[in-house]
Parts: structure tokens; sequence; C-alpha cells
């Protein structure tokens, strides 16, 4: 090309970007590496499964689960096949199966994970021909259903976190409808994967309460076959321990996780019916009273366990945003929850808000 087009080229070409990195940016540099747009999550498939970096604890939640499950099946089980029926040891069958399955599918699912973006200072303003210089505010503050919010800035993810949306500090992701992160799983619990956990945590409950009940009775039964005449109460429920040690093994273990299985179960259902997460009833958010998301105990639950779930934003193995139909849903969504369907969120920042603050009304 000519000297002439040379220097157009670089008369209309933007400045480079500044050599000092702001100490909030994302991942390395890109010569290095291509900067991922998600936290230390693992995937596996190709992106089809996206797991929390401790998902190998799971597997200590798989034991617990199958372990006293076989021992159940091998002694406690062809009791009950035999003197009553068969449908008891295949219902504890399905149990253990539905809480394997669902167990792994809530490890390895995206719990709802927020994109990270470019840092602002890497962002090139094309109307002022600058890189942002300044960390944008703070705090958004908005207004939904007559109730205040703060929306901060994650200075790690570089966006502003929605409603109910929180930083998670294991997988270092922002995540919708943010739950808890569950040592247990090794997975973030969120919007996406809240009912495949709560479905879980009911199956688990559930199977657990049955195979203790089941095993007591049948140490019930052998007593009271083995109390006569010459042998009380006592000398027969230790005969019948002789006789079935794998069912007393069997209770001891149930019930030292019972209240721990059906608690959590009774606990979920609690958030459920009053439509909060965990992380907003410890931090005690709606003690007020005032919870904008409570739709009374039936809509609660077809808000929280019978909504479609939407795709993910972003595929994890190829780093490519997903975001098109999704995110043009959730605009549709923002604009009808927003004063109660009446209007969208409109942002309105001026010299009327504090230091480094915003302010967003409904209208």
């Amino acid at each position: 090309s000519s000297p002439l087009e040379t220097c157009k080229e670089v008369a209309t070409a933007g400045p480079p970007p500044p050599h000092a990195r702001s100490p909030y940016a994302w991942g390395p540099p890109a010569d290095s590496m291509v900067n991922k747009i998600y936290g230390t999550n693992k995937v596996f498939c190709k992106g089809r499964f996206i797991s929390g970096p401790d998902v190998s604890h799971c597997c200590a939640s798989v034991l617990m689960i199958v372990i006293p499950s076989i021992l159940w099946h091998w002694k406690v089980g062809p009791f009950f096949a035999e003197r009553y029926s068969i449908a008891i040891p295949v219902l504890v069958g399905i149990l253990m199966l539905a809480a394997l399955v669902l167990l792994f599918m809530t490890a390895f699912s995206d719990p709802g994970i927020m994109p990270r973006q470019k840092d602002y200072a890497d962002v090139y303003d094309e109307r002022t021909k600058t890189h942002r210089t300044k960390s944008p505010p703070r705090y958004y503050e908005i207004l939904m259903r007559n109730y205040p919010f703060k929306l901060k800035w994650c200075t790690t993810c570089n966006i502003y976190r929605p409603p109910r949306c929180t930083h998670c500090s294991v997988c270092e992701n922002c995540i919708e409808r943010f739950d808890h992160h569950c040592p247990w799983i090794g997975n973030c619990i969120g919007k996406r994967n809240y009912w495949l956990f709560y479905s879980f945590v009911s199956f688990t409950g559930t199977m657990n309460t049955v195979v203790l009940g089941t095993s007591v009775a049948q140490l019930c039964i052998l007593t009271a076959e083995f109390t006569d005449a010459d042998t009380g109460t006592g000398d027969a429920l230790l005969e019948a321990l002789r006789n079935e040690p794998t069912a007393a093994a069997i209770i001891v273990y149930c019930a030292a996780i019972v209240w721990f299985t059906v608690g959590l179960c009774m606990y979920h259902n609690y958030l459920v019916c009053t439509n909060q997460t965990t992380y907003e009833q410890i931090k005690g958010a709606y003690n007020s009273g005032n919870n904008p998301f409570d739709r009374g105990v039936v809509g609660n639950f077809r808000d929280v366990l019978c909504n479609r779930v939407r795709r993910r934003y972003f595929d994890p193995h190829t780093q490519k945003i997903l975001w098109p139909k999704a995110m043009a849903e959730s605009a549709r969504d923002l604009k009808l929850v927003a004063a109660g369907g009446t209007g969208p969120v409109r942002a309105n920042s001026g010299s009327g808000a504090g230091e480094g603050e915003a302010n967003i009304s409904t209208q």
C-alpha cells in the first residue's frame, strides 16, 4: 500500500491498550493464553458436563449411599421379600438409583454461571476513542416490586450482579440465584440445578428413613419371635442382634445421619415455601417480612421447582457465548418481573446519586 494509505490506517486505528493492567484483571494476559469466561470449574466431555473444583468430594457421598444400601439388600431386603413382598426391596433399590443419578446430575451441571467480561481497562470506547480508565460505580441501586436492591460490581467477573446473584469464593463465579456451595457434592447450587439438588435431598432423606424403619422392623419382628415363656424381651432382643448384626449396624449408621438428611430435606422445603435461598435465609435478607419474590406456597413451588430451565450462557469447552436467545429471554423476564410486570427497568445515573453510585427505577 502507498504511504498515504498507511498514514490513514494509523490515524483511524484506535490507540493500543495501556501497558498497566488493572489489579482486578481476570486471568493472565491474552498473549499468554485465552482468557477463561468462568472460574476454577472442571470441564468434562467437551463441555457437556461442568463441575466445581472439589467435585471429587462427591465420591464420599456416593459411598455413604451405596455401602449401607448394599448391606441392606444383602441382609434386610431378602427378609422382607420372603416374608412379605418383593416390592419393599424394589422400592429401596429405586430410591438408591434415583439418589445416585440425581447426585451426579447435580455435581456435573451448570448452576447458573454468569460469564466473565473483559476488565474495564481493556474496553475501548469507540465514541471517545479512548480506553476506560475509571472503574464502574461500585453499586447500582434498583427498586424492584417496591423493594430496594443494590447491584454490586464484581471485580473478578467484571459484571453487575443481578438480584439474588452472589459470587462463590470456591468456584470463583457469580451464580444466578445462588443458594450455596455444597461440599458434599462439589458444586454450586443455583438457579439451573436447584431442582436437581432438591430432588436429590428428597430421595436421599426418603431412602434413609425407609432403610432405618425396615431395619428396626426386622429386629422388632425377630425379637417378638424369640420371646416366649422362658425368654424375656431383653434376652430376645440380644438373640435378634446376634442373628442379624448387619441390621443393627445399619440402624446405628442411619440413626446417626437421618437427622442430617431428613433435616436438610425439611429445611429446603421451608426455603421453597418462602421462596428464599440458603444464602438469603442465613443472611436474614427478608427478616422484615417483605420478600419481593414470595408468591404464596403453591406459586413458590411452581416458581422454584417447575419453571423451565434455560440453556447455559456459554459453552465451557469452546468458550463460546450462547447468549443470543438466552439474553432475549432474560430481558423479557426482567421486564415482566420489574414493578409487577408494569414496565421495564430503567437506569438513571446522575448528580443525584451518591459517590460511585447510580439509581435505577422502574417505570
